[in-house]
């Protein structure tokens, strides 16, 4: 049920992103926003574990290199990204739909890596009755 929910409320979040002819030209569209956040907020994460396991590096620069890559990937720059955050920051309401379905895609990993991790451990109750003879 649960997960209906969540999927309900991140297409609603999508469709009503849509209505695109609100958004400026200039300013990247809020599904690829959506994608570019994603991807900036794991190159800060991987920026934060580099830095914390090699001292000689700091944390500042390794989110500069890695968001820069990230940028690449998305072919876009971190100027035209900047003022699209900005312009978002402006616009709360499409802001915070953004940020919801990132919420949202973030508990679906999340609920997929605990059953992965369920799976390689396999079900306790199957393991206890494999020892009974």
């Amino acid at each position: 049920m649960r997960k209906a929910i969540i999927y309900f409320f991140t297409a609603i979040c999508l469709l009503s992103c849509k209505s695109s002819d609100r958004i400026p030209k200039n300013i990247i569209k809020p599904e690829k926003m959506k994608s570019i956040l994603w991807d900036v907020m794991r190159a800060q994460s991987l920026a934060q574990e580099t830095a914390a396991k090699d001292t000689t590096l700091s944390v500042a620069t390794q989110t500069k290199i890695l968001s820069q890559k990230v940028f690449e990937i998305h072919k876009t720059d971190s100027v035209r990204f900047a003022q699209s955050y900005n312009w978002y920051v402006k616009h709360p309401e499409t802001l915070k739909l953004i940020f919801d379905s990132l919420y949202a895609q973030k508990q679906r990993l999340r609920e997929l890596n605990l059953l992965q991790k369920e799976k390689q451990a396999g079900h306790p109750l199957e393991n206890k009755s494999s020892n009974v003879k």
